[in-house]
């Protein structure tokens, strides 16, 4: 674990080089915060056009990728190599959630590729309920403990470098697409790993909750905030509507081929969708993330 990650007041080593919106290319932004939850140097802001929460600069691609390959775990989890017990019963219950929603629209046997998958516990679910399961995992200690404690069929890779076997009926990602600086160039990716009537499932935090997780749901490992609408606004440019939406907390969408919503009326719905969120908002978050790490049980944010 890098201990400059943890110096306050001071900014992240990454590489930094993007600037435009990733999802509408759009230079108009609104300055949201210039602190982290660690109260170090590292600048939020909202895209004016399609309401795109996003680190800026964007780290560049090179530097986010060696990060995921070598610190993530550590410095956010406190662990490389394995995962603890714990964090296993928990990604089993949340995997069992997502195969709930995702069930009733695949066929027995189906073939899944999970794309970022940890340490395989939705895999493990998959394979248990009959269904043909894969993933890949840039986590070098992951993906190993994946493959070789786990036995699930797991490759190292991001998804620049993976090479299917096979077209899937569906592709999932969980809890990945915030880790990204190129969301568009990953859904790409994604829809080309299914066939022509493959599903495509994401789920991501909702920065919607932003006012009520407040200053917390800002840091270096998510590099950017969507909401229904920019995650639905990633998939329409390319082609595919909704099928489902679970956004009880989190967004869980899931994808298919044919036609979207028109994307005019997307983007106002994602401006809309933060529209109170602005930079006065998040200093008032960041004093009651503050005193709240001070006194915890005077704290109201998670």
């Amino acid at each position: 674990m890098d201990i400059w990650n943890w110096l306050p007041m001071v900014p992240y080593r990454l590489p930094r080089s993007r600037t435009t919106c990733p999802l509408c290319g759009s230079e108009d932004t609104e300055s949201l915060a210039d602190l982290d939850r660690r109260f170090k140097r590292l600048s939020h802001v909202k895209c004016g056009q399609c309401g795109l929460v996003r680190q800026f600069p964007l780290p560049t691609p090179e530097a986010l990728s060696d990060y995921y390959a070598t610190e993530y775990r550590a410095d956010y989890q406190g662990q490389s190599a394995a995962p603890t017990e714990h964090h296993i019963a928990k990604r089993r219950k949340e995997a069992e959630r997502r195969l709930g929603i995702l069930r009733p629209l695949l066929s027995p046997g189906a073939a899944i590729l999970d794309c970022g998958c940890g340490s395989g516990e939705f895999l493990e679910i998959l394979s248990e309920q009959g269904y043909q399961a894969a993933g890949f995992e840039p986590g070098r200690g992951y993906a190993t403990y994946a493959r070789e404690d786990r036995g699930l069929d797991v490759t190292c890779a991001g998804y620049s470098d993976y090479t299917p076997q096979r077209s899937y009926d569906a592709a999932t990602s969980f809890h990945v697409f915030e880790h990204l600086v190129d969301p568009m160039e990953a859904f790409v990716r994604l829809a080309a790993f299914v066939g022509p009537e493959g599903l495509v499932y994401i789920e991501v935090p909702n920065m919607e909750n932003a006012l009520a997780k407040g200053f917390g749901c800002l840091h270096l490992a998510h590099t950017i905030g969507f909401t229904r609408p920019t995650l639905e606004l990633m998939a329409a440019r390319h082609g595919f509507a909704v099928a489902v939406v679970e956004d009880s907390y989190d967004i869980g969408m899931v994808f298919r081929r044919g036609q979207p919503r028109d994307l005019d009326e997307i983007m106002a719905d994602g401006r809309a969708a933060l529209a109170r969120w602005n930079r006065a908002t998040v200093h008032r978050q960041f004093w009651r993330y503050s005193f709240g790490k001070v006194l915890p049980g005077r704290r109201s944010i998670q």
